[in-house]
């Protein structure tokens, strides 16, 4: 006769315990226990209250790490969970521990005002099961530029030092602007970030022109033929430099053949990459979850709002609209150039029902409304849906990776 293990999920390991996560997941990944300690001891940040783990028979057989980011959306900010670090014993696997610990984040995150989730994965049918929705995103790869770019007279080219590390983060925070899905980088964050086992693994090139540095490019370190551009970001004063850039950072890696970038329709790199016949390859790795649909919108309400007021069509119009997805509603009432959002009805407002399922709104929230790409359900709506969440000049750059 079997008995039932007794399993037990919890967060706020002590040191010891976290200890035995770190060999759960040094027997789990092949970038070893010093990948994911460092990850955590070397976060100022860091809250154990977001590393979560399941005990079966008192022994620690799983865990999954919540990394709290702060990503824009426009001008709004959602504070996000991004789920990493996932992994169980192989004495214990079959047990669903992981989905379990994954139910529970779910609940802290909705008591503790996140907004929503993301996460980076491959088993995708694992975490659909636990609430995550893939969305696909596009990367572009191009061949290998055979040879450097002719430099202004006045530029130069040089490689990342920490005493830069202010210039970059100005770079990093006049580019994305309300520029949507970005990541919040507190001066904390980038001094973390600087000790972190991801920045162990790429090169850090410069543009300084006139004792001025005004662009920086990031390029993954790997010794394979094809190779990813991180993030390539800039002054507006330095369009003219960041293809010498990226030919720079390119000739670091001698053994590439193809360089991919994810770019959004703004960069300066994108319209080099199409001259170059660009090859699009779709990247299946960010996962997506709504948290809490209210405070969600009660975050985006002002740019919304903003949104609304810029449409044509819609500025002048008098809308009541209730939104919905799973089994969550959110009311938003816009009238004399005025959004409000709420959780219950105005039952003296007639309202317009849309309904969307939660893979299609994290879309819409993160990359914009595409009535080509949309539920038929949704393309009557067409107008108020492309109105409330035109597209996006929106990335996500590997640099964040968790």
């Amino acid at each position: 006769m079997t008995t039932t293990p007794n399993i037990i999920v919890m967060n706020h390991p002590t040191r010891e315990q976290l200890e035995k996560i770190y060999d759960i997941l040094d027997e789990c990944f092949s970038v070893g226990r010093a990948f994911f300690q460092e990850r955590l001891d070397l976060d100022t940040t860091y809250d154990p209250d977001t590393t979560w783990f399941a005990m079966v028979d008192g022994k620690i057989a799983s865990n999954v790490q919540i990394f709290p980011f702060h990503i824009r959306v426009g001008q709004a900010i959602l504070k996000t969970g991004a789920m990493g670090s996932v992994g169980t014993d192989l004495n214990y696997r079959g047990l669903g521990l992981a989905h379990k610990i994954l139910h529970a984040q779910t609940n802290y995150m909705k008591e503790t005002d996140y907004d929503i989730s993301l996460l980076l994965a491959s088993k995708h049918a694992f975490y659909e099961k636990a609430g995550w929705r893939l969305i696909p995103e596009t990367a572009f790869a191009i061949e290998k530029p055979a040879s450097l770019e002719q430099q202004q007279s006045s530029d130069e080219i040089i490689p990342f030092e920490a005493c830069y590390l202010d210039d970059i983060r100005f770079i990093y925070e006049e580019f994305n602007k309300n520029r949507t899905y970005t990541v919040i980088r507190s001066r904390t964050y980038w001094n973390d970030l600087l000790t972190w086992p991801e920045w162990k693994k790429v090169d850090c090139l410069l543009l300084r022109r006139n004792e001025k540095i005004v662009a920086y490019g990031i390029i993954e370190k790997k010794d394979t033929e094809q190779v990813f551009i991180n993030e390539l970001l800039y002054l507006n004063e330095a369009e003219n430099g960041v293809e010498a850039l990226f030919h720079a950072l390119c000739q670091l890696r001698q053994n590439a053949k193809q360089i991919l970038a994810m770019l959004p329709e703004d960069h300066k790199l994108y319209s080099y990459y199409q001259q170059h016949q660009a090859n699009s390859i779709q990247i299946n790795m960010a996962m997506w979850k709504m948290i809490n649909l209210s405070s969600t919108f009660h975050k985006l309400q002002p740019e919304l709002e903003d949104r609304l007021n810029r449409s044509n069509i819609i500025a002048d119009q008098e809308l009541h609209i209730a939104l919905r997805s799973n089994e969550d509603c959110i009311y938003l009432d816009y009238k004399h150039k005025r959004l409000s959002v709420s959780d219950a009805r105005n039952h003296t407002n007639p309202y317009t029902s849309i309904e969307v399922d939660e893979r299609e709104l994290m879309t819409y929230i993160m990359f914009g409304y595409n009535e080509a790409g949309a539920a038929k359900d949704s393309t009557e709506h067409a107008n108020i849906l492309q109105a409330l969440f035109p597209k996006q000049q929106a990335v996500f750059y590997l640099t964040d990776k968790f």
